[in-house]
């Protein structure tokens, strides 16, 4: 990974954890905005190459439901909430942002095994976006869903805890 890549990673990680700290309405459109952003930063930079071999399928597929987990982790354990307004609102916590770094971490981690066991692993920037990308999209389509479901009297007049 170039040092352009690096930089690029970690400014883009440092506006998604910005952007998770911030109170934010919920709406149905744009919802998939940052996702949007990383696949196609993800694409044009390189995209997923094909891995080759049982180990680097391995390694891929970790990696994908890796993303998945941690995305659904994150669309439960965002703050969710409706005002008076009829708005939705969400805004993450610390445990949203500490399983996002750590979703980086682990991407990171996961090609530094594959290198040491010579592992043909061509992950590259770009799939680090798509993965990233992934998780982005299903955090945010859980936190739109959980907040469309408080619109809902019944749900919304049970205590939160």
């Amino acid at each position: 990974m170039s040092l352009v890549e690096l930089v690029a990673i970690l400014a883009l990680v440092a506006y998604a954890i910005w952007k998770q700290t911030q109170v934010s309405e919920v709406r149905s459109k744009g919802r998939f905005k940052l996702a949007i952003i990383y696949g196609i930063v993800g694409i044009v930079v390189g995209g997923i190459s094909s891995p080759h071999g049982t180990a680097a399928m391995t390694m891929f597929i970790l990696s994908v439901l890796l993303s998945l987990v941690i995305g659904v982790a994150r669309g439960f354990l965002t703050r969710v909430w409706v005002e008076a307004n009829e708005r939705i609102f969400r805004k993450g916590t610390a445990l949203t942002v500490g399983l996002f770094v750590a979703l980086i971490v682990a991407k990171f981690a996961l090609g530094t095994v594959a290198y040491l066991q010579h592992i043909q692993d061509d992950a590259s920037f770009g799939e680090i976006m798509i993965m990233m990308a992934i998780m982005v999209a299903v955090q945010a389509e859980i936190v739109w869903r959980r907040g469309n479901a408080l619109m809902n009297p019944a749900v919304r007049s049970t205590p939160k805890m």
